[in-house]
């Protein structure tokens, strides 16, 4: 077995063999994204994107491909799949997916059902205007115990922590992060590390924050 299937298989056993968090969707919008890991010649690692200014939420953030669900989607994993489609030209049969992670609520109101999947490399990606630039997160650096950070805080009445992790090209941060770090520490099969957020990644955050919200008030003008 190689070390592609290998690390496929143990995904694929870890999401099966586990009991799926899943949270009610009351008045939360519906959406999906896909959490697409490739095999390059430096190992595996997961595609991720640098937002565009134009989108409408999280402006300038990286995120995983995903969005809303439509009325016409046949499942989350479709809505997942259609989602990457559009944004990076990934063609929903070239996706191996191998399970879904834990729901997850985000500020804005986004119920998000997080699908895991494998994608083949080289791979001809093409982003669309919603997104700047695609980025790589290589899995050996994420499963490290000494690059994730996080600091406390108080959502939807439950102290959680907000997770960072800098990776060439800027900072995972936000629901993307707390996504990331739940299949990370499910790889690894422990919690893996993290330690308190650096006055450099603290500075990149609040920059992009910044930005949101001066983009916002030059669109209004």
């Amino acid at each position: 077995m190689t070390q592609e299937q290998g690390l496929k298989e143990h995904i694929r056993a870890v999401l099966a063999g586990r009991t799926r968090r899943i949270i009610p969707k009351e008045n939360l919008r519906e959406s999906a994204v896909l959490i697409p890991i490739c095999f390059s010649r430096s190992g595996p690692g997961i595609v991720v994107t640098e937002r565009s200014m134009n989108v409408e939420h999280h402006k300038g953030e990286i995120s995983f491909p995903g969005g809303r669900s439509e009325p016409e989607d046949d499942g989350l994993v479709y809505t997942a799949l259609r989602e990457a489609y559009e944004e990076i030209g990934l063609m929903p049969d070239d996706v191996d997916v191998l399970g879904l992670l834990d729901d997850h609520i985000s500020i804005m109101g986004f119920h998000i059902t997080p699908v895991v999947g494998t994608i083949p490399f080289p791979y001809n990606l093409k982003i669309n205007a919603e997104s700047k630039t695609l980025l790589h997160v290589p899995l050996k650096h994420a499963l490290k115990d000494t690059v994730w950070m996080a600091e406390k805080t108080t959502f939807m009445g439950r102290d959680i922590n907000i997770y960072f992790l800098e990776i060439d090209g800027g900072v995972v941060w936000g629901a993307t992060a707390r996504m990331l770090k739940h299949f990370i520490d499910l790889v690894a099969g422990r919690t893996v590390a993290f330690t308190k957020v650096s006055a450099h990644v603290r500075s990149w955050v609040e920059e992009v924050v910044s930005k949101q919200a001066t983009y916002q008030v030059n669109n209004i003008e």
